[in-house]
């Protein structure tokens, strides 16, 4: 009777064991998958470019940051502005110059903080030596 006991206890726990790893690889899928590329105009030169697996929540300033380029910004969340990516600074190529982002080619309209972006999206950070005309 023992015996039955053990193997049935065995059994029982051997069931267990394959939940926590099917639930670890649900919590790995990609919830958005969204192509990342970060490029100085000024001198014509990609920084950053991959295809990036992000969670639903997460914004195009997010997809910034986990590039792991060194990234400095004023503000927080919605209000985030970015100053510089990789040490090349707003106004480091002249008076209008500095980082903008579009996404799916178009100019966003929102800031960084606040744009969600969706699967498929290609997101582009750019570097411009006249960012205001970016946007025209």
């Amino acid at each position: 009777m023992k015996k039955w006991i053990l193997i049935g206890g065995v059994l029982l726990l051997a069931g267990c064991a394959e939940q926590p790893t099917d639930q670890a690889a649900e919590s790995k899928k990609c919830e958005r998958l969204v192509e990342v590329s970060v490029v100085n105009h000024a001198s014509d030169k990609t920084l950053y470019e991959k295809d990036m697996c992000l969670k639903k929540s997460e914004t195009a300033l997010d997809a910034l940051e986990e590039t792991d380029l060194p990234v400095v910004k004023t503000g927080k969340g919605e209000m985030a502005y970015v100053t510089a990516v990789d040490g090349i600074r707003e106004k480091s190529a002249g008076a209008s110059s500095g980082w903008v982002f579009g996404v799916n080619d178009k100019p966003a309209q929102v800031g960084a903080g606040a744009y969600q972006l969706k699967d498929g999206d290609r997101l582009e950070w750019r570097f411009e030596k006249d960012a205001m005309a970016y946007f025209q």
